[in-house]
């Protein structure tokens, strides 16, 4: 990551697969990086308190590297959950809960819209603002277009309450997340980052890719290649 020109890395992997803390510090150290961030699902059909003690832990984790956001997306459809009063308020429960416990490392919790689950585009926000007051949102630019909703309205009327982006190209073709400026969000990408000044957002913007026919390396080294194309 730091040779395609990245300064941090978030990350989503179970901690047994990150290792010792202090081994993992030494490692990103070494390298130029810092963790940005950490991220998790959250199932809410899970046993309750399995899946918020596998949360609290990343949440101790990342305190001892000054993280200031845990990044959780979830509420799936799949799992039965809908988009109605008794799902929002089961999601929010849980998050409410979290960003209770959170808030004393002093780290935030930042909720991520996402395809497939009750919260994927500006209505679905809404409700999760109607019922979780302590929540911050994590801004997907793909999962936002591919949804529906348009990335830069989100930032502009959401301001208040975002801590954390997730900037990611979307091909309605494929209906795939690409590399940046391989999708429809070429021309856009531009206008994300110069609405993102405009609001005087500071934190961390993550280039995220799901999956890639290329190698990571190389798929990190052309959405940071797009960046600098656009000015950034």
């Amino acid at each position: 990551m730091k040779e395609a020109g990245y300064d941090g890395v978030e990350c989503y992997e179970p901690l047994s697969k990150m290792g010792p803390l202090g081994v993992f510090k030494m490692m990103i150290q070494e390298e130029g990086l810092q963790l940005a961030a950490l991220s998790s699902n959250l199932s809410v059909v899970k046993d309750e308190k399995q899946e918020l003690d596998e949360i609290k832990e990343k949440v101790n984790y990342g305190s001892h590297f000054e993280v200031k956001n845990i990044i959780l997306w979830g509420g799936w459809m799949r799992d039965g959950l809908q988009k109605n009063d008794a799902g929002y308020k089961a999601l929010s429960k849980r998050l409410e809960g979290l960003s209770r416990y959170a808030s004393k490392f002093n780290i935030q919790i930042a909720f991520h819209p996402h395809l497939g689950t009750i919260i994927e585009d500006e209505r679905d926000i809404l409700k999760l603002i109607e019922f979780s007051k302590s929540v911050k949102l994590c801004v997907d630019t793909a999962h936002l277009i591919a949804a529906g909703s348009d990335p830069c309205a989100v930032i502009k009327r959401h301001a208040s309450i975002i801590a954390h982006i997730h900037l990611k190209d979307w091909d309605p073709k494929t209906k795939d997340f690409v590399e940046l400026g391989r999708g429809v969000l070429r021309n856009r990408i531009k206008d994300i980052l110069e609405t993102l000044e405009a609001i005087n957002y500071t934190n961390w913007i993550i280039v995220e890719l799901d999956r890639t026919s290329r190698t990571p390396f190389e798929s990190a080294k052309i959405s940071r290649e797009f960046i600098k194309g656009v000015g950034y």
